[in-house]
């Protein structure tokens, strides 16, 4: 009985190696068979320069902003203690 149990696990271990052998021969041949594609995907990607300068909002928007989310947060909280039961 032990040692039907031992060569079920040394099958299922056999099993495992090979399917990560197998698995690792795709890697390495997808790999080479790839290559090509990601130099080419790579030095593009490299070359690209944007087109356009960054605009700098005024930092009256940022005022704007810091207004509106403190409003709501605000908002949030008084309507949280509304449903608290203290």
């Amino acid at each position: 009985m032990i040692v039907q149990g031992l060569k079920l696990t040394m099958l299922g271990m056999m099993v495992v190696f090979s399917f990560l052998v197998l698995l690792l021969i795709v890697i390495h041949l997808s790999t080479k068979l790839l290559k090509h594609y990601s130099e080419k995907e790579a030095s593009s990607l490299t070359s690209y320069r944007p087109s356009g300068t960054w605009e700098r909002k005024p930092p009256d928007d940022n005022r704007k902003l810091i207004a509106i989310i403190s409003a709501a947060i605000a908002a949030h909280r008084s309507r949280i203690g509304r449903y608290r039961s203290s």
